[in-house]
Order: C-alpha cells, then sequence, then structure tokens
C-alpha cells in the first residue's frame, strides 16, 4: 500500500507534461496548417496521459468506487443538480468580471478548425470528455485529499482550484481573465469531492459538466451529418 502511494504522486508529473507539450512543444511541430494532424496528436497526448493516471490509481479508483456505487441513483441525481449548479456558478463568476477582459483572440488556426467535419469535431470531444479523471485525480486527491490537516486543507482548496483554471489558460489564448470563472469551478469541484469523500464524487460531477459542454452536442451533430441533414 505504502508503495502504491509512493507511485501516485508520480501522478503529479501527467498534466504539466501534457501543458508543456501542448504549449510549447506541438507549435514547432510542422502541424499549424493541418488542424486535422493536429487533433490526432494532441488528442493521442491526452489520452496517454489518461491511461498513465488510470495504470496509477486503477486500484484506489476501484476501491473508492465500491464505496460510491452504494445509493447510486442517489448519489447520481445529487450529481445532477451539482451539475446544473456547476453552469450556474459559472455563468455568475463570468456576469461579474468586465467583458472587456474575457475576450479571446481566435488565433490563426481556429478557422482551420472551424472547417471540421462532425466526425473530427466528435474526435475534438474525446479529450474534455476523459480530462475529468486526471484533472480530479491530480487536483482534487493529490492536490487536496491528501492532506489532512484542516487549515492546510483550506489552503489547497484555493490552490488547486486557481491551478485547475489556469491549466485551462490554453483554451482561451493565453487570457488568465477568462480562467478566472474556472478557477472558482475548480474551488466548486473541491467542495464536492470533500462532501462526498470520495473521488468519484467529484469525477462524476466534472465528467457530467464537460460531456454536456463537449461530447453530447458534438455527438448530436455527428448523427445529423450521418443521415444527411
Amino acid at each position: 500500500m505504502e508503495q502504491a502511494n509512493k507511485r501516485q504522486w508520480w501522478g503529479l508529473l501527467v498534466i504539466p507534461i501534457e501543458f508543456i507539450i501542448g504549449q510549447y512543444l506541438l507549435p514547432l511541430l510542422p502541424i499549424e496548417n493541418n488542424p486535422k494532424l493536429g487533433l490526432i496528436v494532441s488528442t493521442l497526448l491526452f489520452v496517454s496521459g489518461f491511461a498513465v493516471m488510470i495504470y496509477l490509481f486503477k486500484d484506489f479508483l476501484k476501491a473508492q468506487w465500491q464505496l460510491y456505487r452504494h445509493k447510486l441513483f442517489w448519489r447520481l441525481l445529487i450529481s445532477m443538480v451539482l451539475v446544473v449548479g456547476a453552469f450556474m456558478l459559472l455563468q455568475l463568476v463570468r456576469g461579474i468580471i468586465p467583458a472587456h477582459l474575457l475576450t479571446v483572440e481566435s488565433s490563426g488556426t481556429d478557422s482551420g478548425g472551424a472547417q471540421l467535419s462532425a466526425g473530427w469535431m466528435l474526435l475534438a470531444a474525446i479529450t474534455p470528455f476523459i480530462a475529468p479523471f486526471a484533472e480530479e485525480l491530480t487536483f482534487r486527491y493529490l492536490l487536496l485529499g491528501k492532506f489532512t490537516n484542516r487549515l492546510v486543507r483550506v489552503v489547497m482548496l484555493f490552490v488547486q482550484g486557481i491551478l485547475f483554471g489556469l491549466i485551462h489558460i490554453n483554451n482561451f489564448s493565453g487570457n488568465v481573465y477568462a480562467t478566472i470563472p474556472y478557477m472558482v469551478i475548480g474551488v466548486y469541484f473541491g467542495v464536492i469531492y470533500l462532501l462526498f469523500k470520495n473521488i468519484w464524487g467529484s469525477i462524476i460531477v466534472h465528467w457530467m459538466f464537460n460531456s454536456i459542454n463537449s461530447i453530447l452536442p458534438a455527438l448530436f451533430l455527428f448523427i445529423l451529418s450521418f443521415f444527411g441533414i
């Protein structure tokens, strides 16, 4: 068990490595004018990180699931309510921040990405679909749940929330202000983890949140395109 716990700390490297590769190494490759190739490479990067995290935490996830699955229906129902709360909180924070600070300049690659078919959009949705596993294990478990001191936990609740928001900076073309709502959502997910006292509590809420934003719209467009609509 002690060896497994030590091994889990290697999980802290997964998201920083993904960030560094995505931010600094991938732009060096000749894929800027090929959005499809760039999408494949970035998806493989995040799928690899996902696989590493599952390998490192498979025993922990299995043990936590055995506890979480009791009264599963009610837990999922509560999770749905918490997802609604997440969207409301996100809109509230965005409404407080001056609109001009949230403006995101479109990059040159955005136009190419807009030409992707529904099938490629579905592929693009895979990353946010699987992201909750690595992000919850990193921020909510390693950077919050591993600490038992109450004062430290309060501090880390906000630290992990800030870091959670900052890792999404690429989604907003480097606009730090635009990541503030996600910092708040990171704290929100942290509170959910502490309330559930189970990593699956925050994973499920985060997964539902991301699915509504990404995989469901992409899947809907894919089905429409399949029927030629």
